[in-house]
């Protein structure tokens, strides 16, 4: 197996490997076992055709957490350096074939011993894959640009809920809008004229709609909130629309930073 020391490596770019887990469902270290050919029938393997064998995974979807040990097809970027049998580097990857085996296709590389701080870190916590706290760190970041982008950022409760009838065009993946009222404690971002806000959100749960908060009577915590446009304006003037316009009311002061 040869991977470069860090002494013989360049070292890696701040946020490389953050910007590699955000482009990426899927990344691994793994040791080249073949090259040029692959044991599935449904990819074409040609010269940049790999066969690794995963030796930790980093960050993953729930379902892949566990493919340490498996072997997986990776389809190598063609312009990225040459791998020979036994080579050893942190993939991140995308996926193209999924069943009993599964390939990929590789989306970045890195060195292995660029990840090896966040293999050690995670052997110390239990359920946390290396890419754990990258992933968080995303997260964050991600929320901060959407509090930003929101109309209104507020501390509230729920005091009450009412089913808005023909509400918007119907459609075959209608959102069924609701419209719930908001106490207002704190107002970080925008303008709140009132106590009370009224705020429309998608009830149905549709997969169009499904990923919207769908506030609850008595929730408390902190809403970003997005100015509705026409018709809707005479129902509400706020909207929840992300799967990230309801936060537990801690993560306020986090936000703070970024906002």
């Amino acid at each position: 197996m040869t991977d470069p020391t860090p002494a013989a490596a360049p070292a890696v770019p701040p946020g490389e490997i953050t910007d590699l887990v955000r482009r990426t469902p899927l990344s691994f270290v793994g040791t080249v076992t073949r090259t040029g050919g692959t044991p599935l029938s449904t990819v074409e393997a040609d010269q940049h055709t790999a066969v690794v064998r995963v030796d930790h995974v980093l960050h993953a979807p729930d379902a892949f957490r566990r493919l340490a040990g498996s072997r997986v097809t990776v389809q190598l970027k063609a312009d990225a350096p040459r791998l020979e049998v036994g080579d050893s580097a942190a993939f991140f990857t995308e996926g193209l074939h999924y069943g009993a085996d599964l390939a990929v296709t590789e989306v970045g590389r890195l060195p292995a011993h660029a990840v090896r701080p966040h293999i050690a870190l995670a052997a110390t916590t239990a359920d946390e894959l290396p890419f754990s706290a990258v992933l968080r760190e995303i997260h964050r970041q991600d929320l901060a640009v959407h509090a930003r982008e929101a109309d209104a950022v507020l501390l509230g409760t729920v005091t009450g809920l009412e089913r808005l009838d023909g509400a918007g065009p119907r459609s075959e993946h209608d959102p069924h809008w609701w419209r719930a009222g908001l106490d207002v404690e704190h107002v970080e971002r925008g303008t709140v004229p009132d106590r009370t806000v009224r705020v429309l959100y998608p009830n149905s749960r549709d997969r169009h709609w499904n990923h919207v908060p769908k506030p609850a009577a008595g929730q408390s915590g902190l809403w970003l909130l997005h100015a509705t446009e026409g018709d809707q304006r005479e129902l509400a003037p706020y909207a929840l629309r992300d799967a990230d316009d309801y936060q537990p009311a801690h993560r306020l002061a986090a936000l703070r930073e970024g906002m």
